[in-house]
C-alpha cells in the first residue's frame, strides 16, 4: 500500500514538474556538475589464493582511521597505525558484533544522505549531477553489498540479485558506461519514477534498520537482519542498472 500510494504522488508530482535538468552537449549527454558526494569509501581486498574477498576497509572523508571488516576478527585503526582488534569465534561470525553494527550504522548514515540528493537529482532530472554521482556510486553499492556479506561471513547475507555486476562501471569521471545509464533513464518512460519510488522506499527501510536494529542497545546479535531492508536494497540497484524488465 506504501509503494502504491508513493507512486500516485510521484505521478502527479511529474506530471507537473518541468525538466530542469543541464542542457545536453552535441552529443546528447548533459556536462557533469561535480559536487560533495558524502559517500563512505570502501575498499575490498581479495585473497588471490582463493580469489575471494578477505577483506573490507572503510574510511570517512579524509581521516587516515578506518574500520577493518573480515571475514572472521575485525579492526579498528587510529590515524597513528594503532590497531583495536575485535575477535570474533567461527561458530558466531555470522552475528553482526557491536563493532559491525556501529560500522555499517556509519556507513548508512552516508548512503541515506546520498539517497536524498539522489532523489533530489532523479525529481528535478539533473543529469549532469546524475552523471557526476554515478563515477562514485556504483563502486560504492557493489562495495556495500561485500561489506555485508563480510559482516555476516556468508555470500547470501544480501541477495545475489542485489550485487552490482563488474561489467556495469568504471572507475572513472568520463565512463562512457554512465552516459549509457543516464541515456537509458531517460529513454526508458518508467524508469525515473521506478528510481523515485524504489530511492524512498529504500530511505525507508535504512532509517527503520538503524532505529531498530543498528542502533538498538538492546538489540539481538543473532537477529539483526532486515529483511525489508534486503528487499528495498535489491529493488534499488536491479532499477538503477535496469536489471529489471
Amino acid at each position: 500500500m506504501r509503494l502504491l500510494l508513493l507512486y500516485l504522488i510521484f505521478v502527479f508530482a511529474a506530471a507537473a514538474h518541468g525538466n530542469n535538468g543541464a542542457p545536453a552537449d552535441a552529443t546528447g549527454v548533459a556536462p557533469r556538475v561535480p559536487f560533495k558526494v558524502q559517500l563512505a569509501r570502501i575498499s575490498i581486498s581479495f585473497d588471490n589464493s582463493t580469489n575471494k574477498y578477505d577483506q573490507v576497509k572503510i574510511q570517512f572523508d579524509d581521516s587516515e582511521a578506518h574500520s577493518v571488516i573480515a571475514r572472521r576478527d575485525d579492526s579498528q585503526v587510529a590515524k597513528n597505525g594503532q590497531a583495536t582488534v575485535h575477535r570474533e569465534q567461527p561458530q558466531t561470525a555470522f552475528m553482526l558484533s557491536d563493532f559491525e553494527a556501529k560500522t555499517i550504522s556509519q556507513v548508512n548514515r552516508t548512503l541515506l544522505a546520498t539517497l536524498e540528493e539522489f532523489g533530489s537529482i532523479v525529481k528535478n532530472q539533473n543529469w549532469g549531477r546524475a552523471l557526476y554521482l554515478d563515477s562514485y556510486f556504483p563502486r560504492f553499492l557493489r562495495s556495500y553489498h561485500v561489506m555485508i556479506c563480510a559482516a555476516k561471513d556468508s555470500p547470501e547475507a544480501l541477495p545475489r540479485g542485489a550485487l552490482v555486476r563488474d561489467e556495469d562501471y568504471d572507475v572513472s569521471l568520463n565512463s562512457p558506461k554512465s552516459d549509457a545509464r543516464i541515456k537509458m533513464w531517460q529513454t526508458d518512460k518508467d524508469r525515473i519514477m521506478k528510481l523515485r519510488i524504489s530511492t524512498q522506499e529504500l530511505i525507508i527501510q535504512t532509517k527503520n534498520w538503524q532505529k531498530d536494529e543498528l542502533n538498538n542497545p538492546k538489540r539481538n546479535p543473532e537477529l539483526s537482519y532486515s529483511g525489508e531492508f534486503d528487499r528495498a536494497f535489491t529493488s534499488f540497484v536491479r532499477n538503477y542498472f535496469g536489471y529489471v524488465p
